[in-house]
């Protein structure tokens, strides 16, 4: 019988998810990031959600100059994407242990914090190696930011100026 007992402490303990701390509530200050990089290549994606003021920075390859935007979001579409983020248990993600470094690998890192009440970062590549669960969490919050990007894409608000050579004054 005790053996009975520990053999389903353990079974209950590996099936339990570790407990989020992230309000279940949205808080009033938010601060959402996404950004990969390309490791030695010359790109990057950078996203940010202060608010409701969606920025987005993206430089490809040869692309002179990077594309850049921004929009405002909807009360509604933030606490979806904040929704994403305790659905997941974002908090609770965690890496796996890295078993060598590769020097040039890109990555991508998201974060979600609000004033000082609270501030979780979880990186993904080759060097912050996510797999099962984690992994599974993490794209799901990644998705949902590329999608809200996605949906806002057409709808920007402003486009950043570009520096041009005749604005270089050249």
């Amino acid at each position: 019988m005790r053996a009975f007992l520990i053999v389903l402490i353990l079974f209950f303990a590996a099936n339990c998810d570790a407990q989020s701390h992230l309000p279940k509530q949205m808080p009033g200050e938010l601060h959402i990031s996404l950004n990969i990089s390309g490791g030695m290549l010359r790109a990057y994606t950078r996203i940010t959600i202060d608010g409701r003021d969606l920025k987005f920075d993206e430089l490809k390859g040869n692309q002179p100059e990077p594309l850049k935007w921004s929009a405002t979001i909807s009360d509604e579409d933030l606490a979806k994407l904040y929704k994403a983020f305790v659905d997941n248990k974002f908090d609770t993600i965690k890496n796996d242990t890295r078993k060598g470094v590769v020097y040039d690998a890109g990555s991508e890192n998201i974060s979600i914090s609000s004033g000082a009440s609270f501030s979780f970062h979880i990186s993904s590549g080759p060097n912050s190696p996510l797999s099962g669960r984690n992994l599974k969490r993490y794209k799901a919050v990644s998705q949902a930011i590329d999608d809200l990007v996605s949906q806002y894409r057409d709808k920007k608000t402003t486009e950043l100026p570009r520096r041009t050579n005749e604005s270089k004054g050249l």
